[in-house]
């Protein structure tokens, strides 16, 4: 039974991580389309919703950045089809109000950074024994409003738009929603991740309940699948060039400038005042950020030539129509010295290794020495910059050593990095020979502060090509493909591939040309959604379809995980994702607890054994985080007394956010919350000091480390060697018979020692330690119901509650009545009057029931 259990644990949660570490959501469309055709989400399409005395909804959101209009309804719930209450985002005063019939009840903002870039956790919160609906968001109290319904309540609930005749609404603003949940008298009844890719239904992961959705653009499909956002066709050898500043692509040809904006998805075309003529084939364009200003250069006459937007007119002409020596070459810009640089290139049947530089102040154009590591001569190779601008990387390509193209042409997979401060090439390592030979697009995206890149990779053997988004390390030779294919017609120098990353729309922009022999060029620009998702080849309707699919492939996995289990010991691993995720950014809500590993049962055999003499379990170190923070190592040294408050903070940070949602912690968040009076680079130096001071004392500890994994730090331990007693509780909520006598000791051995981090007071705690304390005395209120008979784990029951909530009155029943029952009268008495002095001087008010009615009832 305990293999069985285990195996189901792990197929559960190994598997769980595929459906939720991608992006996923809905977006709704607003008013940048017709009303007919905006977004609409009904959660109670068959039924209403009904409940009786608690009730929460969770969901979470965030703004579409670059739209025009904002103003609209988030969602709409309706109570009998008589009264309303509804989250409006007010975009004149850009806040949040929360209305309650007709009544605003309240009103909150939040910072435009965070409310476009990270998801925001909203809760609505009904209680009818405190007579009042109350609004959270991030954590934070919103918005309150009296609330005192006569008996069951039943209510509609719309996202967006809706069409109930007397509360229709068809103003929305441009947003995304996920993870919508419903807690009923505080237990989970209903979760709709949003995690589809096509359809207008989805059902929640818990009941199975059936929503509708009108007019979806799913965001996991956004992030799988390139969308072809515009096409045309111009004459002659066009350049291109990317403004990530105001997301535009431009097009430059010899007689117009064409410019496709992506927030607007809109393409437009500007007629030169002076054509060009004839440009040659092999010229390349470039927008200087640091300028404002678009280039178009040709490497042959060494002549970099600006567009003046106001004149409509370039400041000079090429002469030459010769075919380029240099092919294919990769370009950046460094803004220390306002310098262009050029590197590398193909042609007259030579690949290049050169780097030319043009100095944009005077206008020189030079060749410069270069030191260190040999780059081999090559083209088809992909180049990024990092964020300053002073070291190039440039990956992969097709060349010789020897520089010509008859002697022993072959694929290089070399990443090697050019600094622009020393002129030395640096080889970073080699990518082990993939088993389809393939080239770069001619630009990388550098993701300096993960120590990531993302590149378009293609095979140049075939015409009908197609370029594959991959992303790889800039510190290890790894990488993995990412989104789905981009058909991409190939011939050589014919053909010209780049890929940029747009922060404005959040995107990855692929750009491909093809010129044929009639000098038309075919221009194509593709977009998806950063950060890209691995591509799934099957896609389902319903988030609850996609768990089928896992589900089989856990069924089909289980013969070979029964092998595993009983022929390995437990290994190391990281804490996987609770069941329902929140937002990614830190918020206090506590989602479905993310289970903590148990040992592989022994095997059995039908044959008795003689009996074996009893081993003792190897003592294991112990986090405490009940109660006051302690870390105690196997040989039972106290270890606590080597955090400093700087180190006690960040690994707590580190270790309640990863415990908390399997995701750990953002480098922005950890930096804002400990260097929050530093530049990036001090708080990444402060980082990385303490980092190593951190590591020291956790390697005292066993097998335990701080792992960075996507710009998220995350806590990594060996469960056989280090016992977390919050990681047990989250356990135990989740994978155990809350009916057992000897769940429920477990549990107050557990939750004994206090409420979270017990004299550690941090803004960023308090409300993750009163969701947790929520949860615990949920739990114990519960276990309460099942332990009736058994007086003195009742008592047991009440001391812990107290230690929680020093005033609650369902644990004073329980003190008071079980101590009667066990004859002890004067410490009923006691605990009663204990209560009513606390109650007295926490409400300034007298306790309302008696001792009498307390014991009798």
């Amino acid at each position: 039974m305990r293999k069985t259990t285990l195996l189901l644990y792990l197929l559960v949660h190994l598997l769980k991580p595929i459906a939720h570490a991608q992006s996923y959501g809905l977006r709704f469309l607003s008013h940048e389309v017709v009303q007919e055709n905006r977004t609409s989400l009904q959660l109670t399409p068959a039924a209403p919703l009904c409940f009786d005395k608690q009730a929460e909804l969770t969901f979470s959101l965030k703004l579409r950045p670059g739209m025009e209009i904002y103003f609209g309804y988030v969602f709409r719930l309706i109570i009998g089809n008589k009264e309303n209450i509804d989250l409006i985002y007010n975009q004149r005063l850009r806040q949040f109000d929360f209305i309650v019939g007709e009544q605003v009840a309240g009103s909150y903002k939040i910072d435009t950074p965070r409310l476009y870039h990270l998801w925001n956790t909203f809760r609505v919160q009904f209680d009818a024994a405190a007579g009042k609906v109350a609004l959270y968001a991030n954590g934070r109290p919103a918005a309150a409003h009296k609330w005192q319904p006569a008996g069951k309540t039943c209510c509609q609930l719309y996202f967006g738009t809706n069409n109930l005749e007397e509360f229709r609404t068809g103003d929305i603003p441009p947003m995304n929603i996920r993870d919508i949940q419903v807690n009923i008298n505080g237990h989970p009844r209903y979760h709709w991740p949003l995690d589809a890719t096509s359809g207008t239904q989805v059902v929640d992961i818990l009941q199975r309940k059936v929503a509708t959705v009108s007019n979806p653009v799913w965001l996991k499909d956004k992030h799988q699948n390139w969308e072809l956002a515009a096409a045309w066709q111009v004459q002659g050898s066009p350049g291109i060039a990317f403004d990530r500043q105001s997301a535009t692509v431009y097009i430059t040809t010899a007689d117009s400038i064409y410019d496709y904006a992506l927030q607007r998805q809109k393409r437009s075309a500007v007629a030169l005042a002076i054509p060009r003529g004839r440009v040659p084939a092999g010229n390349q364009s470039i927008f200087i950020p640091a300028l404002r200003r678009l280039c178009n250069f040709y490497i042959d006459e060494k002549i970099v030539t600006a567009y003046d937007s106001t004149r409509r007119q370039w400041d000079s002409t090429y002469k030459s129509m010769e075919l380029t020596e240099y092919w294919q070459a990769n370009k950046f810009f460094n803004p220390a010295d306002t310098s262009l640089y050029i590197v590398g290139g193909y042609g007259q049947l030579r690949y290049k290794n050169k780097v030319q530089r043009y100095h944009f102040p005077s206008g020189h154009w030079d060749s410069i020495p270069v030191h260190g590591d040999t780059l081999m001569p090559k083209y088809l190779s992909g180049l990024g910059v990092n964020d300053t601008g002073d070291t190039a990387y440039i990956l992969g390509g097709y060349g010789s050593a020897t520089g010509e193209q008859v002697i022993n042409p072959r694929y290089n997979y070399d990443l090697t990095a050019f600094s622009t401060k020393n002129h030395r090439f640096k080889n970073i390592y080699h990518l082990p020979r993939p088993d389809r030979q393939f080239c770069f697009a001619n630009s990388l995206v550098i993701d300096s502060q993960s120590g990531l890149y993302y590149a378009l990779t293609y095979p140049n053997d075939v015409f009908n090509s197609s370029l594959q988004l991959i992303r790889g390390s800039l510190h290890t030779p790894t990488w993995e493909p990412l989104g789905g294919a981009i058909p991409y017609a190939f011939y050589d120098i014919a053909s010209f591939a780049d890929l940029w990353y747009s922060p404005l729309t959040q995107q990855l922009v692929a750009v491909t040309l093809y010129t044929d022999k009639t000098n038309t060029t075919s221009i194509k620009i593709y977009t998806i959604q950063f950060p890209p998702d691995k591509w799934q080849a099957t896609n389902t309707s319903t988030a609850f379809l996609q768990r089928s699919r896992y589900l089989l492939l856990a069924l089909l996995a289980g013969a070979i995980l029964v092998v595993i289990l009983t022929g390995t010991t437990g290994r190391r691993r990281k804490l996987p994702p609770p069941a329902a995720t929140s937002a990614p950014e830190p918020t206090p809500e506590i989602t479905q607890p993310p289970p903590a590993p148990v040992a592989p049962a022994s095997a059995t055999t039908t044959t008795p054994a003689p009996p074996e003499p009893v081993a003792t379990a190897p003592a294991r170190s112990r986090i405490f985080l009940f109660g006051p923070f302690e870390v105690i190592n196997s040989r039972e040294e106290d270890l606590t007394r080597l955090f400093s408050p700087l180190l006690k903070e960040m690994f707590l940070l580190i270790t309640v956010f990863t415990l908390r949602s399997g995701k750990g912690v953002s480098s922005n968040k950890l930096y804002a919350t400990l260097w929050e009076d530093k530049s990036s680079k001090d708080a990444q130096n402060n980082r990385s000091v303490n980092m190593v001071k951190l590591k020291g004392i956790l390697d005292k500890l066993g097998h335990c480390a701080i792992q960075k994994e996507s710009d998220r730090w995350l806590i990594q331990w060996e469960e056989q060697e280090i016992e977390i007693d919050l990681a047990r509780f989250f356990f135990l909520l989740v994978n155990s018979d809350h009916t057992s006598k000897n769940w429920i000791r477990e549990i107050l051995s557990l939750v004994n020692r206090g409420e979270l981090l017990l004299h550690t007071d941090y803004d960023w705690l308090d409300d993750i330690r009163s969701e947790i304390s929520g949860k615990v005395l949920n739990t114990l209120l519960d276990a309460a119901t099942h332990t009736s008979t058994d007086a003195e784990l009742q008592l047991g029951i009440a001391h812990a509650i107290f230690l929680f909530d020093p005033v609650n009155e369902e644990a004073l029943h329980l003190r008071c009545k079980n101590l009667s029952a066990l004859g002890r009268h004067s410490q009923a008495k006691t605990a009663y009057e204990k209560f009513r002095r606390e109650y007295a001087e926490i409400y300034g008010e007298d306790y309302h029931e008696s001792f009498q009615d307390v014991i009798s009832e």
